[in-house]
């Protein structure tokens, strides 16, 4: 996931600081709603952004049904209480596949393709048309395999979505940040 406009010049950075705590504030609270053990997932800080690796045997549907709407409430409830320029908006791909590790952390086709997801022209325009505070985009794979599949997820309520960034050429599912919660008046 990626915060939108992070280094906006109106963001100091204590305000970038207050984003940062915001944001694993909120996520620590989100998968704890959605019944994620936090604590279980392999994480590495982006700067801007967090890269999240669920174990293997959480059913994916469980993250997509219960992770958008538990972290939009958290990322509200953070925004609640903060000024706009500390105020978090989101952009969240979901994506699987084989992650290999190192010594500097994790590496793997699959997660370069998530982050061309987050990228994406469409997903960035789809959060700023909307007083939403989170984007979400799914792999087409991700979406055929677990969102799809499952009622709770809103798979009618995602719109497929021709993806190009960089090498990247990929259809994904981008679900209007609309039906989530709103955000500030300033694009934050």
């Amino acid at each position: 996931m990626d915060v939108a406009k992070f280094s906006d010049p109106h963001r100091t950075v204590p305000h970038q600081v207050a984003v940062r705590e915001g944001l694993y504030r909120a996520l620590n609270t989100a998968f704890s709603r959605c019944g994620v053990d936090w604590a279980d997932c392999y994480r590495e800080d982006r700067g801007d952004g967090v890269l999240i690796l669920v174990p293997s045997d959480i059913p994916k549907a469980l993250l997509s049904a219960g992770l958008p709407p538990a972290l939009a409430a958290a990322l509200d409830e953070h925004n609640q209480v903060h000024t706009e320029e500390s105020r978090i908006r989101l952009r969240l791909a979901f994506h699987a596949g084989e992650v290999r590790h190192d010594a500097h952390g994790a590496t793997s086709a699959a997660l370069n393709h998530a982050f061309r997801l987050l990228e994406a022209p469409a997903l960035k325009e789809a959060l700023d048309a909307s007083t939403g505070v989170l984007a979400v985009i799914a792999s087409d794979w991700f979406f055929e395999e677990a969102i799809q599949h499952d009622p709770a997820s809103g798979p009618g309520l995602y719109r497929r979505a021709e993806i190009t960034v960089k090498e990247t050429e990929a259809f994904a599912w981008i679900r209007p940040p609309s039906l989530y919660l709103t955000r500030p008046t300033r694009p934050y």
